[in-house]
């Protein structure tokens, strides 16, 4: 059976170079989020703008598993830098995923621990990253590192809490999504990789980096994506 695999970008930003992209497009609205169905570079996929925040991306995840029978899922955005390497346009590909806003920590478990799938780092797939870090330096990024990405529904602008996430959970990036849908992934058994572009470096000054570099991010970030999705197998 043929993978079908779901791309979802909380920003329009995200994915407004890949919709145009696809071949035999249709929509479906579902709620307020629209799937964009076709083909892109030969593969089945399916493509959604779900929203800022982890509630919005687990739930277009799990849309685009139960609905339109996904079966890889790969995030496709921009991140703040938490690792001092690096700057606006590298690349960061996700071994693993943290919710660092999620804590139970006053029963007793560790931050960050999800109820339920009981991990702390979520998993993402290793083949997946491995096709994304390659796509990535076949590019021309000038830094791309793996490693973990932290999500939360914050936008991260804060010194002293940049440095909390990085030491607490050795992040390298963070953003607003991408743990929630790879929490989804493995709820379902599905696939999932979460690809990133740097966009701002989650400091003092990323209210005004963020909306300068993040639509260049975005779409060098796209470019990754088309890549490891032609590489799929």
């Amino acid at each position: 059976m043929a993978e079908i695999i779901g791309i979802i970008g909380a920003m329009e930003e995200e994915v407004s170079t890949l919709i145009p992209a696809l071949e035999d497009h249709t929509e479906r609205r579902i709620g307020i989020v629209t799937y964009h169905v076709g083909k892109l570079d030969g593969k089945e996929v399916v493509v959604a703008r779900s929203g800022v925040g982890k509630v919005n991306a687990a739930l277009t995840a799990a849309e685009m598993i139960r609905t339109f029978h996904a079966t890889v899922i790969v995030n496709t955005g921009v991140a703040g830098a938490l690792d001092e390497s690096l700057e606006p346009e590298d690349a960061v590909i996700a071994t693993a995923l943290v919710q660092h806003d999620y804590s139970t920590a006053p029963l007793g478990d560790p931050p960050g621990r999800v109820s339920g799938i009981d991990l702390v780092y979520i998993p993402a797939d290793p083949a997946i990253s491995v096709a994304a870090e390659n796509a990535a330096r076949e590019l021309g990024v000038r830094r791309v590192l793996t490693g973990t990405i932290a999500s939360g529904d914050q936008f991260i602008s804060d010194p002293a809490r940049k440095e909390w996430i990085r030491r607490t959970y050795g992040g390298l990036a963070c953003e607003m999504e991408g743990a929630a849908i790879a929490h989804a992934c493995t709820l379902y058994g599905v696939r999932c990789a979460v690809i990133r572009t740097i966009s701002d470096r989650a400091d003092g000054k990323a209210d005004v980096d963020f909306p300068t570099f993040a639509v260049r991010a975005a779409a060098r970030n796209a470019k990754i994506v088309r890549k490891v999705v032609s590489a799929i197998r």
